[in-house]
């Protein structure tokens, strides 16, 4: 177990790994961290502990069942655990959905058997760059490699189908992401800093956490910008008073920062 991980992720992951292995010793082979808790921006009340497990080959029904009643035992432990990741062999190691079949993996409380859970370059990226090892060889023994242009085409497109979706929910009456925008702090600050960071990845060619790529637009964009960032900075981070007395102005500032996002974004690919 890594001595650097926060209390909470520390002793969720001991428990869970006790468990595996006290129910089938050596299914996992590997076991790493990506995501927040590896890009040093984890908080309990918002971040989800990330991970990809990796077992010899793809679970059967008998190991199935195992790894399902394992997360049940850490759900009933540790209700706010957050844990989700993916169940995948050392041959799907890298691979994209198009070269592997669906695999189990596990989200927001639930097992599935089959599905793309988080299959991305984002995630093989950051397991590269930022993986935590807990089990298994060195991440820098794992040997993925990244088609660098190939990951900024796929953030690109993202930005234009995800992002833009998003922007026009929040804007729509008639759709409830409208409501949740204005009510809840976290859904504001997912929007603002979700774009900020493919921005800074534009811009990089890098991935940050949402903080970081927060505090980085708060020194290069127009001073206009500053206090939705701050605002979801603050939100993210879990304290302190907003900035904002009216939520209806937070949420227009933040809806008219990620369409100013949308735009220096797509002025990059002209």
């Amino acid at each position: 177990m890594s001595d650097g991980l926060p209390r909470p992720v520390h002793e969720v992951l001991r428990f869970y790994l006790e468990r595996m292995n006290e129910q089938q010793n050596g299914l996992l082979q590997g076991f790493y961290l990506y995501g927040s808790i590896a890009l040093g921006d984890y908080y309990a009340h918002c971040s989800d502990i990330d991970f990809v497990a990796i077992t010899e080959k793809r679970l059967n029904d008998s190991q199935y069942a195992i790894v399902i009643s394992v997360h049940k035992e850490v759900e009933k432990r540790f209700p706010k655990s957050r844990m989700g990741g993916i169940y995948i062999s050392w041959d799907d190691l890298g691979k994209l959905h198009t070269d592997i079949e669906p695999f189990p993996y596990y989200s927001d409380g639930r097992m599935k058997q089959a599905g793309y859970f988080e299959l991305n370059l984002v995630t093989w990226y950051e397991l590269k760059h930022h993986g935590i090892r807990l089990i298994g060889p060195a991440v820098e023994e794992l040997g993925l490699t990244i088609d660098s242009k190939l990951f900024i085409q796929n953030m690109h497109i993202n930005l234009n189908t995800y992002w833009m979706r998003w922007i026009h929910r929040a804007t729509s009456k008639r759709h409830p992401s409208s409501l949740l925008v204005w009510l809840l702090g976290s859904r504001m600050e997912w929007g603002v800093l979700g774009i900020t960071r493919l921005w800074y990845t534009f811009r990089e060619h890098r991935v940050t956490s949402k903080v970081g790529a927060g505090e980085y637009a708060l020194k290069r964009v127009p001073e206009r910008w500053h206090l939705i960032l701050q605002e979801a900075i603050r939100i993210r981070q879990g304290g302190g008073v907003s900035h904002y007395r009216s939520r209806k102005r937070r949420k227009a500032d933040a809806i008219a920062y990620m369409q100013y996002m949308m735009q220096e974004c797509n002025a990059m690919f002209s």
